[in-house]
């Protein structure tokens, strides 16, 4: 089972430090890359359409209208949201205010946006990717060495690389359909 408290200790455990088996407890430095790794857990998620933390959501619209001319519909977003993809359909003239999408849609409005999924369904390759991502963002406050923290953060550009192409493959790619005009002249 996977934890917060693991990813730390793994992150630190390359740095060359004890693992450690809780966090607010120990040293300072745990509690600093526990920081970091609020801070860098949402922002990991949103470097890519990450196929475990992307989701759907129908919304319905809100009972008051827009303050906006424009918009006929307001709709609150999800509280969970981290970064909205798009809508559907996918034609859609939308706009973004606050925590609010305004569109002409209606009665439904969906949505596929990122949200910061629970650690215990990251696929290994996620995990990975968070372990030396965290460890390139703690290496300079954990061993003060230049070259260890540009060799991490290389291996955390590899490893993101990687994470991306794995993660890619849990979706086939898109049909295209074929110009009527492309099939009668060249079959297919």
């Amino acid at each position: 089972m996977t934890s917060k408290v693991e990813i730390i200790s793994s992150a630190l455990t390359l740095l060359g430090k004890a693992p450690v088996n809780s966090i607010g407890s120990g040293p300072p430095i745990v509690d600093a890359v526990s920081t970091m790794f609020d801070l860098v857990y949402p922002d990991l998620l949103t470097a890519h359409k990450w196929c475990f933390a992307t989701s759907f959501k129908v919304l319905t619209p809100l009972a008051q209208t827009p303050q906006i001319d424009r918009w006929q519909y307001a709709y609150l977003l999800p509280s969970d949201l981290l970064h909205l993809y798009g809508t559907y359909p996918e034609t859609l003239s939308y706009a973004r205010y606050e925590n609010y999408i305004y569109t002409n849609q209606y009665p439904t409005l969906t949505i596929e946006y990122a949200f910061l999924a629970d650690i215990n369904k990251w696929p290994i390759y996620f995990k990975n990717l968070m372990v030396v991502t965290l460890a390139a963002y703690a290496a300079m406050a954990v061993t003060e060495n230049e070259t260890l923290h540009q060799d991490y953060s290389q291996k955390a550009l590899n490893y993101l690389i990687s994470a991306r192409s794995r993660d890619s493959q849990q979706q086939p790619a898109p049909v295209m359909k074929r110009d009527p005009i492309y099939s009668r002249k060249f079959g297919g």
